[in-house]
């Protein structure tokens, strides 16, 4: 029996692997009634739910823990969720939440639970499909948070905006599907760090115009790759890197200008506040409107505009 994993303490007796006495001692902690584990263990999200898992076998983790066996822990911790109870639906009645585990009655379909195994020694955990996941987190937390755990698991798990809100119909009139809608609109599987999901939710939330994510711009010659941007408006021909060393930013920015490309580095690598970026790149959208009414000919043609070199746009998948 593996101590670091809860257990049953009645069922540890039972088997005289331990005494009442030494279980009740300070060598083991209780995590709910009858699970044990042993008081060395971190106590962590992961851990209360494979006690959950232990006091509730018909249930689902959901929630910030499911997100995070889900492969978006980075996320959920800008989310400031890691410290959170672990959240588990059950489909019966009369059942309290206790401890660091939060224990809601909800029903469940099929499709809605996967069975996650965690080990030869022990019971595989159930937790909720990430769309049902998502769905959980959307109805609690603010939008942005939110929003920054759907794009981690559009990334993680292929999460689309559809499969959100094919479920949110399926259970329409239950509370907070309208906020679960509108959070599952702005998700998407281009932002690859909660910064930049937060610097993009930003730029949308300025009014300034949707930017595409992550985008590869080509040559049309050729069709040959001259740079990667994480923000691209194509119409104006003006993009953004964000969080990039000054040396690699440098190298994709030169390419990109010589391309025809309005180019600026935001972020100093993750050292700037989301707000102060999503500033600069307000002013940098204004300089670049500039331009291009600077660059257009007045009505007698006296400005002739600057030549550009033909560009081909492309989104990365």
């Amino acid at each position: 029996m593996r101590l670091d994993r809860p257990f049953r303490g009645s069922a540890a007796v039972a088997r005289g692997e331990l005494t009442e006495w030494r279980l009740r001692g300070r060598e083991f902690v209780a995590l709910g009634p009858d699970v044990y584990v042993a008081a060395c263990v971190p106590v962590d999200q992961l851990l209360m739910a494979r006690a959950a898992m232990l006091r509730h076998p018909e249930g689902a983790i959901t929630g910030a823990a499911a997100a995070t066996l889900w492969g978006a822990g980075e996320a959920v911790a800008d989310a400031r969720r890691v410290g959170a109870p672990t959240e588990i639906l059950v489909p019966g009645a009369g059942i309290r939440s206790r401890g660091g585990l939060e224990v809601r009655r909800a029903a469940l379909d099929p499709d809605e639970v996967t069975v996650w195994p965690d080990g030869p020694e022990s019971p595989p955990l159930r937790l909720t499909s990430p769309a049902r996941t998502f769905v959980e987190v959307a109805r609690r937390l603010a939008t942005v948070d939110a929003v920054v755990v759907g794009d981690a698991l559009a990334r993680r798990c292929g999460l689309t905006p559809t499969d959100v809100v094919a479920l949110a119909d399926r259970r329409s009139g239950e509370r907070g599907m309208a906020r679960v809608r509108a959070a599952a609109a702005l998700v998407h599987p281009g932002a690859d760090t909660p910064r930049r999901t937060r610097t993009r939710l930003g730029v949308l939330l300025t009014r300034l115009p949707p930017p595409l994510v992550d985008v590869i711009a080509t040559r049309r010659a050729d069709e040959a790759a001259v740079g990667a941007l994480d923000l691209a408006w194509p119409a104006t021909s003006s993009g953004v890197l964000l969080d990039r060393h000054p040396e690699v930013a440098r190298a994709c920015a030169e390419d990109l200008i010589a391309h025809g490309w309005e180019v600026v580095s935001l972020g100093a690598q993750g050292e700037q506040p989301v707000e102060r970026v999503v500033e600069r790149i307000t002013a940098f959208l204004a300089h670049v409107d500039r331009v291009r009414w600077r660059d257009l000919p007045d009505i007698r043609r006296r400005f002739p505009r600057r030549p550009t070199a033909p560009r081909v746009f492309a989104e990365s998948p």
